[in-house]
């Protein structure tokens, strides 16, 4: 895959040698998508992979291996210590260090963080963090990759233009926690209709963990039309979908964000008092570029200060509101 012309080249440095880190790619698969950090820095011209750091050392050997990175540590102590420099660090870690992880990054010279969805699993320390990386003048992107998907940008903008009308209702369907998973369709709402507001949590499963289970609630958005947000089982299959029902038509965006289903309204052929919805065209969100759109963003961003579509402060926002379910569910 070819990428665009660049006029800077960054240093990255990837913090936690895991699948979302590179092991995602180095299991191919399909080859037109870019399911991982450095398979997307190396896909981009603007980056360069300098360094990765993960306390396995087999993990760390292997992904130095395929992705022919010159320097490994087993903790950030160590590249600290090397003088190594980057531009940029990658932030994969398990959630649950994501903090910690991100407050040494506070002592090194970097000018940029893209960090994996949760922030953090605790929303005052992600605050804490955020600002602090802020106060210095670091940049935080986070990992809510349906920002990044060309479809789902391109829908957001005939969404904004008023080519669907207003909001009428939605029902979002996921799977695996609230927070893991149920934020991303909270931030794909946010994302593509604006702010919404917590009204209820009316079920919950405890199908991944105790303190993210998977909540079933009622949203609005800021006109008050009504959005369903439904949980599923993960340990039957995987579910990511969301449908919205505007004034001229509904969006059915579907396996797990690949494709979109557009039903425009119409006359009706039997009923010609009537306008109805048609079965609907499906087209490709190219889901698959993500990755690299999201590196696309964070070069621009170095390089011109483009807004990042998905910053530190709007993670939060969809992070605070997570939290919000889970308190309301009786943790």
């Amino acid at each position: 895959m070819s990428g665009p012309e660049v006029t800077s080249v960054f240093d990255v440095v990837v913090i936690g040698c895991g699948a979302i880190a590179g092991g995602y790619d180095e299991r191919g698969g399909n080859a037109d998508a870019i399911l991982s950090h450095a398979g997307a820095y190396r896909a981009h011209p603007g980056f360069r992979l300098v360094a990765c750091i993960d306390p396995n050392a087999e993990r760390r050997a292997a992904f130095m291996a395929h992705w022919s990175v010159a320097h490994g540590f087993d903790n950030i102590e160590a590249f600290k210590v090397s003088n190594i420099q980057a531009d940029v660090a990658s932030v994969c870690v398990p959630t649950a260090l994501h903090v910690r992880v991100l407050e040494t990054l506070l002592d090194l010279d970097v000018r940029a963080v893209f960090c994996e969805k949760p922030v953090a699993d605790d929303v005052n320390g992600a605050v804490r963090v955020v600002d602090a990386l802020a106060a210095q003048g670091k940049s935080v992107s986070v990992n809510y990759f349906r920002r990044f998907v060309p479809g789902l940008q391109a829908l957001r903008g005939e969404i904004i233009s008023g080519a669907w009308g207003g909001v009428q209702n939605g029902v979002g369907t996921y799977a695996k926690g609230v927070l893991n998973c149920g934020s991303h369709m909270i931030d794909l709402l946010r994302f593509l209709i604006g702010d919404v507001t917590l009204m209820a949590v009316t079920k919950r499963r405890d199908d991944y963990l105790q303190t993210d289970p998977t909540l079933d609630a009622i949203l609005q958005t800021t006109d008050g039309a009504p959005l369903h947000l439904l949980g599923a089982d993960h340990r039957h299959f995987f579910l990511f979908e969301l449908t919205l029902t505007f004034a001229r038509g509904q969006v059915c965006i579907e396996d797990l964000g690949r494709s979109m289903r557009l039903r425009r309204v119409i006359d009706d052929l039997e009923f010609p008092d009537r306008v109805t919805l048609p079965v609907g065209k499906s087209v490709s969100t190219e889901l698959g570029r993500a990755l690299l759109g999201a590196v696309a963003n964070l070069y621009d961003h170095l390089v011109v200060g483009t807004p990042l579509a998905s910053d530190g402060q709007s993670a939060i926002i969809t992070e605070r509101l997570c939290h919000d379910m889970i308190a309301m569910s009786g943790v």
